[in-house]
């Protein structure tokens, strides 16, 4: 939506220095080859296939309320098949030392999962790494356009006495056009 490129703040956790940076949707993108569609793992004598949760699981286990029903819907939309000593065994039966092993195993399986970010601080060289949440990240774009898009609104309506209605009726090109006249 806001083109390829990051641009972020982020606070030493040590010093509290405001850091920059940037960086491209290709240097966090992990190549299509190594994620594989379904996975196997073997967790005390069970065998489980599944796939990674994708998107649309994680929304659909958002929609549930938290606790331990998160949990079992993932599992019940990511998990294939599961069997032991050559039978089918129901995921409800699964002991909790197998489900907690399925659920880290999924999270191993899809790197794109859990994108850390290495920074490294240039007034005390203190190094970490932090989550990159790209759903906080679109969120906070979303908002500093809207704020943007109202501050143009205001700057025109002022200038020109438009409405709001036709000024956000105009092409961004157009906006930009009369902003430049007034200095906005």
């Amino acid at each position: 939506m806001f083109g390829p490129r990051f641009e972020a703040v982020a606070a030493c956790p040590q010093c509290g220095e405001k850091l920059e940076l940037a960086f491209s949707a290709q240097e966090i993108r992990v190549p299509a080859a190594e994620l594989a569609e379904s996975h196997c793992v073997e967790i005390d004598g069970h065998q489980v296939r599944f796939v990674p949760p994708a998107s649309a699981d994680l929304l659909d286990v958002a929609e549930t309320a938290a606790g331990s029903g998160q949990r079992e819907r993932l599992l019940g939309r990511c998990v294939q098949s599961v069997s032991r000593q050559g039978g089918s065994v129901e995921i409800a039966a699964l002991p909790e030392t197998v489900r907690q092993g399925v659920m880290e195993a999924m999270a191993q399986a899809d790197p794109q999962a859990d994108v850390q970010v290495a920074l490294d601080c240039p007034a005390c060289l203190h190094r970490w790494s932090m989550a990159f949440d790209i759903l906080a990240y679109l969120w906070g774009e979303i908002e500093d356009w809207a704020a943007r898009l109202l501050l143009d609104v205001h700057t025109l309506a002022s200038a020109y006495g438009w409405s709001e209605r036709d000024i956000l009726a105009m092409s961004s090109r157009r906006r930009r056009f009369y902003l430049d006249r007034v200095g906005g």
